[in-house]
């Protein structure tokens, strides 16, 4: 810094930013390769068609961050905050999330291969109409989140919390295995409603009516 910076048309190879401050910038066209960011603060920044590979985010804050069009490859972004941020149909591939927060998030018409996401918190985030073919969600609390729409085949979902989570029955040919039986049966309760199913206890459903 400050010649490595996220400005428009910026190209960063194999930059090493530790505890850098990139909050709140501003820039279209930026192409990050082979870098590490640790302890790095991008909070709401807005950048318009960035491209990421091969890069590593460890601890960073990218919350209320707001990407369009982005495309990440072969990246992993570990123990960051990315609370409420915006990710406009980006385009993910190899990309994986471990131990992150990204409550309120939204990653609305996301286009995935190779998707992972790992011990992460993505209460209320939103999934609307993201192709989620084939990712991987393990041990990650999904309460509030929003599935409407997606396209989920061969996707799976290990020992996840689904309180209140919504759009369940557009996870049609995923897999969904939890080990804990409240989880069971919020998942089961949500795909109910969404089903039009109403689960009673037998002793709350009136007895038959008496013809004779």
């Amino acid at each position: 810094m400050p010649d490595d910076d996220l400005t428009d048309d910026a190209m960063l190879r194999r930059v090493d930013w530790g505890d850098a401050d990139l909050s709140g910038r501003r820039a279209r066209l930026v192409d990050v390769e082979e870098c590490h960011l640790t302890g790095t603060t991008l909070a709401g920044s807005e950048l318009d068609k960035l491209s990421m590979s091969d890069t590593l985010l460890t601890r960073c804050d990218l919350a209320n961050v707001l990407l369009r069009d982005a495309a990440f490859n072969r990246v992993v972004l570990t123990g960051c905050r990315l609370t409420g941020a915006t990710w406009i149909e980006p385009t993910l591939r190899h990309v994986a999330m471990v131990d992150c927060l990204a409550d309120m998030s939204s990653l609305r018409f996301a286009s995935s291969l190779a998707l992972e996401f790992r011990d992460c918190r993505f209460q209320r985030a939103d999934f609307g109409s993201a192709d989620l073919r084939g990712a991987r969600f393990e041990r990650c609390d999904l309460s509030g989140a929003d599935f409407s729409s997606v396209r989920a085949a061969k996707a799976v979902f290990v020992d996840c919390t689904w309180e209140g989570v919504r759009g369940i029955a557009s996870l049609a040919g995923a897999t969904v295995a939890n080990a804990s039986p409240i989880d069971v049966f919020a998942f089961t309760g949500g795909m109910a409603g969404a089903l039009g199913i109403t689960m009673a206890d037998p002793a709350d459903v009136p007895p038959a009516p008496d013809n004779e």
